[in-house]
Formats: structure tokens, sequence, C-alpha cells
């Protein structure tokens, strides 16, 4: 029976993929020659935000977090950021039964701020995995590396990794210092105030890593569920969203809104109905009243369906605007001014 789903999901997922992308041989894909040749301006950091004024329709034309109006003062903790579910394991690269339908530096490129990302053990290195090998498989130390160089090219980025981890934490910290992201890594004390992206991008300490596994073992590998409480990442119908918690303690002060379907896999399907505006909008916008928390991360599957970087835009955009009017104005910073 679980095959017979397994391969019906597959099906579905190659149907409805083709509004977006063309299915090449051996399981990779092809871009359609309109979106590999999107204009080079919406990829681009530093168009200038003029104001603290930004209204709806004005927020659907920013393309990144780093425009927002407000980014450089805001604290890390009280911006949304969208992140992808599995990460690693995408259609473009050839990976069976994906999340995703692009690879981690497309998805850094488009928006994506934060990348959950499975590591196992293989042949005594880590690697990134879903669940088996057979599903596909990379080096830890290559998805680091793109990390890493997307960073070193937008120095105004602040980007977080979840792992789901089964590898010791001493191999992730050489895969880490191999990569070159150790000096990138932002060490947050518990009980701390996080802060600011115009601290963090001072410092040039940007990557913000937590684990699942061997928190703590060393600075800058924070333990999850020490920081972090999430809703159900097991949801198969939209009827089935809602606010309880599932795993980190209610006290915890980061809070992870997974937003998802799996039945019993990933599907474009699935994600055409999670990320449609009229369900993942009241969801980003419900979290804080249903949990008092902010949904720090908004994590979804294929989020080039439907607004999904649109809508968590327009929410930060809402936010920034609200703790304008309630602070005090400081004209001495320009939060339009973003540096290449």
């Amino acid at each position: 029976m679980f095959l017979t789903l397994v391969l019906f999901e597959a099906c579905l997922l190659s149907v409805t993929s083709t509004h977006a992308q063309e299915v090449g041989s051996g399981g990779k894909t092809k871009t359609p020659a309109n979106s590999a040749n999107r204009a080079q301006a919406g990829r681009e950091y530093g168009a200038p935000v003029a104001s603290h004024e930004t209204n709806q329709e004005e927020a659907t034309e920013l393309k990144f977090p780093e425009q927002i109006p407000g980014y450089r003062e805001a604290r890390y903790d009280e911006m949304a950021w969208l992140v992808t579910h599995n990460a690693m394991s995408n259609r473009e690269e050839g990976w069976w039964f994906p999340n995703q339908s692009y690879g981690i530096t497309r998805q850094l490129e488009d928006g994506v701020r934060g990348l959950m990302l499975d590591v196992h053990v293989i042949d005594g290195q880590p690697f990134l995995v879903h669940s088996s090998a057979i599903l596909g498989k990379a080096p830890l130390t290559d998805g680091l590396a793109e990390i890493r160089e997307f960073m070193k090219k937008n120095p105004d980025v602040i980007v977080t990794i979840i792992f789901e981890c089964y590898a010791p934490s001493g191999k992730m910290q050489r895969a880490f210092d191999k990569s070159g992201l150790l000096d990138l890594l932002h060490v947050q004390r518990f009980g701390d105030s996080w802060p600011t992206m115009k601290e963090m991008i001072s410092k040039d300490r940007r990557l913000v890593v937590f684990t699942d596994s061997g928190g703590g073992k060393w600075a800058g590998y924070h333990d999850v569920w020490r920081f972090c409480q999430e809703t159900h990442f097991s949801v198969k119908r939209v009827e089935d969203f809602d606010f309880k918690r599932n795993r980190g303690k209610g006290s915890n002060p980061l809070f992870i809104l997974n937003h998802f379907l799996t039945r019993p896999t990933a599907g474009l399907g699935l994600a055409m109905r999670a990320n449609a505006s009229d369900v993942l909008k009241p969801r980003i916008e419900g979290c804080e009243k249903a949990t008092m928390r902010f949904p720090n991360y908004v994590v979804v599957d294929f989020y080039e369906c439907g607004n999904t970087p649109g809508l968590v835009m327009q929410f930060n955009v809402k936010r920034m605007a609200k703790s304008k009017v309630e602070q005090p104005n400081d004209s001495s910073t320009s939060a339009g001014t973003l540096e290449k």
C-alpha cells in the first residue's frame, strides 16, 4: 500500500511540475529559458528603499529581506525568515521524491534565508541525505561551501541552518572548518538578547546554526530545542494545519512554523495547496495571536509554489512599519541604504 501511494505521489509531482520547469533525462531538470534569463536586477542586492512608509503594493516589489525598511536596525529574532524544508533534497540535482525544485544556491538567490538540512554519516564522512542515500546524497562540505560562497558575495545576508543531525559533533565541526564557515558563525548565549542585523553584519558573524544533536559541543553549534519550539511537521491536509506545539518547551523564545504537507512524500501538488495565499497568509499572521510567539521561521516545501517569499516579505514590512511607529525615530541610520 505504501509503495502504491509513493508511486502515485511521484506521478502527481511529475505532472504538476510542468508549470515551473521541464524535466530532463536522468532525473535532472532544465530551467525554462524565460526563467533562466531572469532580469539580473532581480538578483541584485543593494537597490535602495526610500523610507519606512512602504505600503503593501510596494512590499510585493521587494525581492529580498535585505531590502526591507528597518532590516539593519531589527534584531535577528524580530524577522520572519523563509526556510526551506529538506533544502538539500531538490529535483534540479536529481534527488528522488524531493522537497524542493532547486539547489541551495538558487534557493538563497531567490530570497530563502533558512535551510533545514539532514546529515548522515557515509563511509565515515558527513553527507546531506534525506532518509536514505539511495534517494540522493551530497557531501556536507559541498553544501556548506555553496552557502559560504553566496554569503561572501552578499555581505548583508543573514543565513540560518537547522540540522536534523545523525553525525557526531566533531565531524560537523571539521566540515564547517573545511568549508570555511567557522569564521562566519554567530555565537548566541542562551538568555541574552539577539543582536541586530547591523551588529551581525559589522562583525561578519552572519550564520546562525541550530542542531537537534550535539548542540553546545562547540561555539556556534546551538541546541535547537533549547532555543526553539515548533508546530507539528507531519500534516497531510490543509484542514489539519494548527498551532499546537510539537517539540521544544513552550518557554523557548524562537518559533518554527512548519507549513508543508506530506502524503506520504512531498509533492508540487501538495505544495500548491499549502502555499496558497489564503492558506499561508492567515497561518503567518495568526501565529503570534495563537501561540504568543513570533513566527521566526516559516518552513515550506517547493517555495516557488504560490507567493511564499512575497507573503513573508509583506508580513515583515508590516511588522517593521508598526515597530517604527512605536519607537522613536533614529535619523542617524539610513535603513534604505543597502551595501552591495
